[in-house]
């Protein structure tokens, strides 16, 4: 998968894992700082695919850039797939340079060519959300340029913040099911 500016983005292979655990203990509180947890953290998400995949960008010289992680809700043959935007980071080299839009862009592609592939019972569209805490400004302006549902849910979870859910419909056409 190809993106703009030098920025390539593919589904993650295990040898990426201590670079996503690099981006993700300098840009989360829950690692700051703390690469190893983050990396055991990491190798749990990644063990769990296909209910969580994993993709990473890559800038010009093949280092990891950002990563993403998609999780799919309520098993694989659901009528609405629903899947979940569950963790995207930028290494602070990379932010503000389209990275975080093209993790966001490209990887959707392969969620949604890998959901389709995988599941005959599609009847209109797939789901995707994001959780955002409700305070963090920023991330619902980005958020919300790709989301274009806009805020349709909420909740308060991890302590006493409260989250906003943004939610994106993506139409799909699926070939006419057979009875047999």
């Amino acid at each position: 998968m190809n993106a703009q500016d030098g920025i390539s983005v593919r589904r993650a292979k295990e040898s990426d894992l201590s670079d996503i655990a690099r981006v993700n203990a300098a840009v989360f509180l829950g690692h700051k700082s703390e690469e190893e947890s983050a990396q055991e953290w990491a190798k749990c998400l990644f063990r769990a695919f296909p209910i969580y995949q994993y993709f990473v960008a890559t800038g010009a010289g093949g280092g990891v850039a950002g990563y993403i992680g998609w999780q799919i809700h309520g098993g694989f043959l659901r009528a609405e797939p629903v899947v979940e935007l569950e963790q995207i980071g930028v290494d602070p080299a990379y932010q503000g340079k389209g990275c975080g839009s093209a993790l966001l862009k490209e990887s959707m592609k392969e969620v949604i060519s890998w959901v389709r592939a995988r599941n005959n019972r599609i009847e209109s569209h797939i789901t995707f959300i994001v959780w955002v805490y409700a305070l963090n400004f920023n991330a619902l302006s980005v958020y919300a340029k790709d989301f274009t549902d806009g805020v349709t849910g909420m909740r308060v979870q991890y302590g006493s913040r409260a989250e906003n859910m943004l939610r994106m419909r993506v139409p799909i056409v699926m070939p006419i099911r057979g009875d047999a």
